[in-house]
């Protein structure tokens, strides 16, 4: 049977409150969902989880016309988030290709995701600043997570320039920074990545359609990443991005083996 998970806000667990004992309340959408989708009842387990690192597997107690009461049974104490922080800044693509890369890269294990505006972008944001795509990307992340068992829910960034980006990272210690091309003119392989003992973040940077620009690939030079060739086929920006997590991850030890391909500093 699918395991049911239902999104609950920080506050709405009560760990040991009361006469009811360790209890979480599901309320809005996740209620209407468990309630009048699902027409789950009273003694159903299901699994409940805040989106920042905690969750429990639980009972249905009661289900009211507002909400519903969880009564939690343990912790959800499964090894699922992992330990290397990755964000990726990806180069803003055509339509809805961003719904699909944050799905993805979510089920591999990004931590953060940050829309990147590239010089060959198509979208933009509206001259007033707003954005009116971020929250329809930040529900495919919390849907993603939630879909893949994962505790904790990536973060999607407002977006921003590649030159304010790679700014405002340039002084992070002991961050990889990794900007990811495709063809073979690029100056690294995958061979070059190297994750020591000591790096427990790194940024992967992938481009829009039509990829950085030369002027983009230096200025990531400049601000302390390192190009890296996806190979010598043309892969699209929504398979890039999902590539070079999973690589990255796969690296770092992430990726089921823990420790394959690490290298020391």
């Amino acid at each position: 049977m699918t395991e049911r998970r239902f999104l609950v806000s920080a506050q709405d667990f009560f760990i040991g409150a009361g006469a009811g004992g360790h209890e979480a309340l599901v309320h809005g959408a996740e209620h209407h969902h468990l309630s009048r989708v699902l027409r789950l009842k009273a003694g159903d387990a299901v699994s409940v989880f805040d989106g920042a690192g905690t969750g429990y597997r639980g009972i249905i107690g009661s289900i009211g016309k507002d909400e519903t009461r969880v009564s939690l049974v343990a912790p959800d104490d499964r090894a699922v988030e992992p330990a290397f922080h990755l964000t990726l800044a990806q180069g803003l693509p055509h339509h809805d290709k961003m719904d699909l890369i944050i799905q993805k890269t979510t089920e591999v294990g990004v931590s953060e995701i940050v829309p990147i505006i590239a010089e060959r972008s198509v979208i933009h944001p509206g001259r007033d600043g707003e954005f009116k795509r971020l929250e329809r990307w930040r529900r495919v992340a919390q849907e993603a997570a939630r879909q893949s068992g994962r505790l904790r829910i990536p973060g999607v960034a407002p977006p921003v320039s590649w030159r304010q980006f790679a700014k405002a990272r340039q002084e992070a210690a002991g961050l990889l920074r990794l900007q990811f091309s495709v063809g073979t003119a690029a100056s690294g392989g995958l061979g070059g990545i190297e994750i020591g003992a000591g790096t427990c973040s790194a940024i992967v940077a992938v481009g829009p359609e039509g990829g950085w620009t030369p002027e983009e690939i230096a200025l990531g030079l400049d601000h302390g990443f390192q190009e890296i060739a996806l190979g010598p086929r043309i892969l699209r920006t929504e398979t890039a991005g999902i590539v070079a997590v999973s690589i990255v991850l796969f690296l770092a030890g992430e990726m089921g083996r823990a420790g394959i391909g690490r290298r020391a500093p």
